[in-house]
């Protein structure tokens, strides 16, 4: 990733997100660092609680209360 040099010596790195996407799609599929299973219809999803709470704070507050059924 490149970086483009800022005020007083910091960089920015305007493409460092696509690459960090392109990582953690690839980790599921590995099985490392997943510490998630979404089980739908007898299918298993790995995934990381960090980023699926992330993208919801209702499911933010599922992962971490305690399961009902």
């Amino acid at each position: 990733v490149e970086a483009k040099e800022r005020v007083e010596g910091l960089q920015e790195f305007p493409e460092c997100w696509k690459m960090t996407l392109n990582r953690l799609n690839e980790q599921p599929g590995l099985d490392r660092f997943t510490d998630f299973t979404l089980i739908v219809k007898g299918h298993h999803f790995k995934a990381h609680k960090a980023v699926l709470a992330a993208c919801s704070e209702s499911t933010l507050k599922h992962i971490f209360s305690p399961l009902v059924s």
